[in-house]
């Protein structure tokens, strides 16, 4: 059993696990049992206990280290060579399950921060492969570590998955200008994508240009978000002016691709061969399905740096049911980041999805962010739609009624909303990990 590999690799070789786990019992014969006296790792243990304290002793010289974009806290862990083949292993089959990419499809990425490698102005082509090579050959580095990575970079991206990336929004934030947003339109018609991926707000803002300009939708068969979610009413906006069809997947840095759509578009199928995912309540004891809860994920594969029963910093719900499409493994359900949660008055969550449901239902609001300044008292900066205006007044009280209770509801006007350090938009700042 992989999960028994796992515990007695991080028991005898990993120091912060020498405590925490005992050695597997040969007579357990159930994952449930097995974890069901392993503690909650969580990103502080980590952090107070790296590098030594929770790798193996492996040679650092196979390691790769991975940073985390960090909304609310960076993190970096440590792949060996067994992990990063199961990273690319599992990222190809998102693609394939999620969508029917194969390698050598065109792809366009538009991420929230740009690696040296591929960043640059929109649609500005890469050094080919062989071009890289021979100037590699001719000036004598083929041994020098920066070349091998660009070149193992651009193998990736322009021969398997012939991905391109545009620059981001940059200091323009959420809504860049319409002639910029014309540039992006015309980069996707230039370059027909079989797959686009690019963070929510970058979608959705795409999206809403092309329907607001009466322009010519897109043909693009598959779009996919970065690291944050969608909503019903925004999935279809997006499939309409783009033109294809939306899939939903799952993964960290920490971790790589973890779960993804199958046709049915009924939750996320877990990679239940690398992963376990469990969801929790603040006990770390296991809710019912369909309950909110506590996302922990125990990566079967890095042995280098064991992550197990992790606390990703993600709620969502679990469905032990079998699919529609004939898998019988865990579906998982992501509703947001534990630290967008806002906790209301009778101690119940409201998620991002919740919030964005809301602010949706507001006919003047293009896009906002809602902070918690304190118990009872909420900020919410605001988009209005084109030629359009927010009274301030109306759209708080409304956010009062849906909130519950008599809250303090601050609200400014505003003609862009600005990324987090990491380059992410957070649509809800909230209190959960506050209490």
């Amino acid at each position: 059993m992989p999960l028994k590999r796992l515990l007695a690799h991080a028991q005898a070789n990993v120091p912060f696990y020498h405590d925490r786990l005992q050695e597997p019992d040969s007579s357990v014969a159930t994952v449930s049992d097995l974890l069901n006296a392993v503690p909650v790792t969580t990103k502080d243990d980590i952090e107070a206990n790296f590098p030594d304290g929770v790798t193996d002793g492996s040679d650092p010289a196979d390691w790769r280290m991975m940073s985390t974009r960090g909304t609310a806290q960076r993190l970096i862990t440590i792949q060996g060579f067994e992990k990063r083949d199961a990273v690319r292993a599992a990222n190809l089959r998102m693609l394939r399950l999620a969508g029917g990419y194969r390698p050598g499809m065109p792809m366009v990425e538009i991420p929230p921060e740009v690696c040296e490698n591929v960043c640059g102005e929109m649609g500005e082509e890469d050094e080919g492969v062989l071009s890289h090579l021979w100037s590699m050959l001719r000036e004598r580095r083929l041994r020098e570590q920066k070349s091998i990575r660009d070149l193992r970079g651009l193998v990736e991206r322009n021969w398997i998955f012939n991905r391109k990336t545009y620059s981001g929004f940059g200091i323009h934030g959420s809504h860049p200008p319409p002639e910029i947003l014309d540039q992006y339109v015309a980069g996707l018609r230039r370059d027909r994508p079989y797959l686009l991926k690019a963070l929510a707000t970058y979608l959705t803002t795409i999206a809403k240009h092309l329907r607001d300009s009466d322009a010519k939708p897109l043909s693009i068969p598959v779009i996919k978000t970065m690291g944050s979610r969608v909503t019903p009413g925004q999935r279809e906006l997006l499939e309409t002016s783009f033109g294809g069809k939306f899939w939903d997947d799952y993964g960290s840095a920490e971790f790589g691709s973890i779960a993804c759509e199958c046709d049915q578009h009924h939750g996320l199928h877990v990679f239940d061969d690398f992963f376990i995912v469990e969801v929790v309540d603040a006990n770390g004891g296991r809710v019912a399905d369909g309950e909110l809860g506590w996302v922990l994920v125990t990566d079967l594969m890095n042995l280098t740096m064991p992550l197990i029963r992790y606390k990703i910093g993600d709620v969502g719900r679990i469905d032990h049911s079998p699919c529609a499409c004939g898998r019988t493994g865990p579906r998982l359900t992501v509703t947001g980041r534990a630290h967008d949660v806002i906790v209301d008055r009778e101690g119940g969550w409201c998620t991002t999805d919740d919030v964005v449901d809301f602010l949706e239902s507001q006919p003047v609001v293009d896009s906002a962010q809602v902070s918690v300044k304190s118990k009872g008292w909420y900020e919410i900066a605001a988009v209005a739609i084109r030629n359009a205006s927010i009274e301030r007044g109306v759209l708080a009280a409304s956010f009062a009624q849906w909130i519950g209770g008599q809250p303090r509801v601050d609200v400014n006007v505003v003609s862009t909303l600005r990324p987090e350090a990491g380059g992410k938009f957070r649509y809800v700042r909230g209190d959960l990990e506050r209490r």
